[in-house]
């Protein structure tokens, strides 16, 4: 299983709500998909329901919760892979 500090990523929001970090992903995005709770992102299990994730071009941005320290909204960049792997499995 990954770590998500294996994924070049870059901290938009901490300590978000869901509504607030919903929203942020769905203004930076093109594209807007909710995955199911334990979905993966190059092998990191997203955590929660219907966790909001967001693309734009080659960036991916989305929910990130981490136990103990809450809500976060996270960027990566470079992540055609991940963009593709969600039009796949999503049909978007």
């Amino acid at each position: 299983m990954a770590c998500i500090n294996d994924i070049p990523f870059e901290i938009l929001l901490k300590g978000a709500t869901p509504a607030q970090s919903e929203k942020l992903i769905k203004e930076k995005s093109d594209t807007f998909y909710k995955v199911p709770g334990g979905y993966r992102l190059r092998g990191v299990a997203l955590m929660g329901d219907n966790i909001p994730v967001g693309v734009k071009g080659d960036e991916v941005f989305f929910q990130f919760i981490k136990p103990c320290f809450g809500i976060f909204v996270l960027r990566v960049a470079e992540a055609a892979d991940i963009a593709e792997q969600l039009k796949k499995d999503f049909k978007k």
